[in-house]
Formats: structure tokens, sequence, C-alpha cells
């Protein structure tokens, strides 16, 4: 075989190799493009979650700190109604107690009269 005959069949499979690489390169570079999309997309999704989440987790913060001030005044109220009902029982135990006195003078007054009336 000549050289001119080898290069012939030679020249045909460099230009197959070369189109084959020019389509792989164009694959690698799709694929590079696309795997640069979805990273982008990836931490565009994750600093959304991200905020997300750290949103959530303040408004839980929030919320456990405002149900532990009602809690907090919830008891302070229930202490309040305790002292109130304390003042209660004592301001009724002292109108009972004045209530007694003035029936004990009363039955002494009748008893006075009573007396009195049938004393001649």
């Amino acid at each position: 075989m000549t050289p001119e005959k080898r290069l012939d069949q030679i020249e045909p499979l460099f230009a197959e190799m070369l189109a084959k690489q020019d389509e792989t390169s164009a694959k690698v570079e799709r694929v590079s493009a696309q795997v640069k999309q979805l990273t982008v997309t990836f931490t565009l999704v994750s600093t959304t979650h991200s905020d997300n989440i750290q949103f959530l987790l303040r408004k839980v913060q929030s919320l456990e700190e405002g149900q532990q001030s009602l809690e907090e005044g919830q008891q302070s109220l229930e202490e309040g109604q305790q002292s109130l009902r304390r003042e209660m029982q004592q301001g009724f135990e002292q109108v009972n107690n004045r209530f007694e006195q003035i029936d004990n003078r009363f039955d002494e007054l009748v008893t006075l009269i009573k007396s009195a009336i049938t004393k001649p």
C-alpha cells in the first residue's frame, strides 16, 4: 500500500473521530450547563427553605414566649383571685360576727324588756 492510499484511509478515520469528539464536547457542554442550572436552582431552593425554616423557628419561639407570658399572667390572675376570695371570706366572717353581736344584744335587750315588764 502506498503512503497516499494509507493517508486516504486515515483521513476519514480522523474526520469521523474528530466529529465524534465534537459531539462528545457538545454533550459535555450541555450536561455542564444543566449541572450549573441545577446548582443555581438547588442553591435558590435551599436558601428559600432555609429562610422559611428560620422564619418558622422565630415564629415558634415568639409563640412560646407569648404562651409563657400568658401562663404567667394566668398564674397572677389565679393568685389575685385567691387573695380576693380570702378577703371576701374574712369580710363575710366579720359581717357574721357583727350579726351575732347584734343578735346577742337584741337577745339581751329582749331579756331586759321582759324582766322590766314582769317586775311589779
